[in-house]
Parts: C-alpha cells; sequence; structure tokens
C-alpha cells in the first residue's frame, strides 16, 4: 500500500515465486524492492527489484566475494547440474533462477519453487529430489574429475531425505515399519511423551544399508544424467559465467520448455 508499483510487473510470475512466504515475507520484500528501487533513484518499483527483494528475503543479501575463475567455474558447473538434472526429472518443478552470486553461506543457488501445494510426497518424488540435490556434485566429478567441499549441505539435505523415507515413511526394503522415535499427542496436537528411537544394532546396520542404497542409486542417475547432457551443461555454465545469473526465461531457452504433461 502506497507503493509505486511499475505497470508491467507480471505478478502471476512473482506469486510463483513466492510460494511459501508467509504475509511478513511478503511485506518484507515489497519494502526491501522499495529500497532497492529508491537507492538507485527510480520512480517505480520494477519486477527486477521485485525479483531482487524476494531472494533477499530467501536466502539473505548478495556478497561480493573475491573468488578466482577457477572458483567461479567449479560453482557454475555445481549450479548448472542441479539444474539441469532437476529439469530433466518429470516429477521436480521448474527451474526459476540460478545464480553464481554468494548470499549467506552459498557461494551459488538454483532456485525451485513448488508449481503449485501438495497434500502428499510420492515415494518416486523424494527419489528425485535426492536424485536432483546430487547433481551439483555429479557435474564436479563428471567435468572436473574432482569432489569440493560446496556439496556438503546437499548432501546433508539427500541424506536426511533417504534417511526420513526408510525409518518414518516406510519407504524401503525394510518394509512398512516407523523406526524413528516414538511420540503420544494430546488431542491439540501437542506432544505429551517422547521416546528415543530404539533399534538393536543389527537392525540399525539394516537401515544404514537402505539409506546407502538410496543415495548410491540417486547418485548413479544424477551421474548418467549429466553425462549424456554435458553439452547443454556446457551451455548453461557459459552463460552463467557471462551474466552470473539466469532467470527461468533465460534458463529455458538453453535447454527447453519444462515437460509438465508428465508430472
Amino acid at each position: 500500500q502506497g507503493k509505486k508499483m511499475a505497470q508491467k510487473i507480471n505478478w502471476e510470475r512473482v506469486s510463483d515465486r513466492t510460494v511459501g512466504f508467509s504475509g511478513a515475507d511478503i511485506e518484507n520484500m515489497l519494502n526491501e524492492a522499495a529500497i532497492l528501487a529508491a537507492r538507485i533513484g527510480k520512480k517505480h518499483i520494477e519486477e527486477s527489484d521485485v525479483e531482487e527483494a524476494a531472494t533477499k528475503v530467501k536466502l539473505g543479501p548478495a556478497k561480493k566475494k573475491l573468488q578466482s575463475d577457477e572458483d567461479k567455474k567449479i560453482t557454475a558447473y555445481h549450479e548448472a547440474g542441479h539444474a539441469v538434472v532437476t529439469h530433466i526429472l518429470p516429477k521436480m518443478d521448474p527451474v526459476h533462477k540460478i545464480s553464481i552470486v554468494a548470499r549467506g553461506m552459498s557461494l551459488g543457488h538454483t532456485l525451485i519453487p513448488p508449481a503449485g501445494d501438495r497434500t502428499h510426497e510420492t515415494k518416486t518424488r523424494m527419489l528425485q529430489q535426492i536424485t536432483a540435490m546430487l547433481g551439483g556434485r555429479a557435474a564436479e566429478e563428471i567435468v572436473f574429475n574432482e569432489m569440493t567441499s560446496g556439496a556438503s549441505n546437499d548432501i546433508e539435505l539427500a541424506t536426511r531425505l533417504a534417511r526420513a523415507m526408510v525409518v518414518d515413511f516406510g519407504m524401503s526394503a525394510l518394509g512398512p515399519v516407523n523406526l524413528g522415535p516414538q511420540y503420544d499427542y494430546d488431542e491439540l496436537g501437542k506432544a505429551q511423551w517422547y521416546e528415543p528411537a530404539q533399534v538393536s544394532p543389527a537392525m540399525q546396520e539394516k537401515i544404514d544399508a537402505e539409506i546407502s542404497k538410496i543415495i548410491d542409486a540417486a547418485y548413479k542417475e544424477a551421474i548418467g544424467i549429466v553425462k549424456s547432457r554435458r553439452k547443454i551443461i556446457d551451455a548453461v555454465v557459459e552463460k552463467l559465467l557471462e551474466k552470473e545469473t539466469l532467470d527461468r526465461e533465460e534458463f529455458e531457452k538453453i535447454v527447453g520448455k519444462k515437460d509438465n504433461g508428465s508430472k
């Protein structure tokens, strides 16, 4: 309210971008957009200001870190690996933005906001999420025959999701058994008591084996996608090194439109 907005803002795109934002997040985003526009002397808030503000609210402010050309190239291939693997997997949402601009603790990011609300998560989509998370590490290995510490957060998230599939959701060869901590809730949904997971060493070994099996299969699939789409990944990296940030339209000019028909 009271903010001067440009006429050509694509609010449908902005709404896609802000899935999961609370009312306070949206308020912060528009306040940040107003500050960004005023700082460079604009008379109206433009879509680029809103986009930058949304990213700042989500990931923190951009940081100008001194990076060597090699570091930038590694970051670009890592993010391109995430983006292209995500784009190829049929159950994954479209890539909204790829960037090699450092924010927070990360040297780059690939944004994949949900295309819509989901009541359920399927095993197939969870497996594809893990594969997409490992796309950056796969690109590093294929392109540089090397591994970097930049994939640590991806590995942590992938392992956490694989563990939940095995322990909480019963999505493994161990069957539909909850092997995690036990809770009891009252009628308001508040936990009344908590009991740590109690599994034997033999069962824990089986749990670890199932988690490793999920991660290994996903990583193998990510490697296969990176190998088969190497030229496309190279093209994305070339554009990333030139512009530092690609939006969905720029990305899909290189890789083609996301096939939503199979989702």
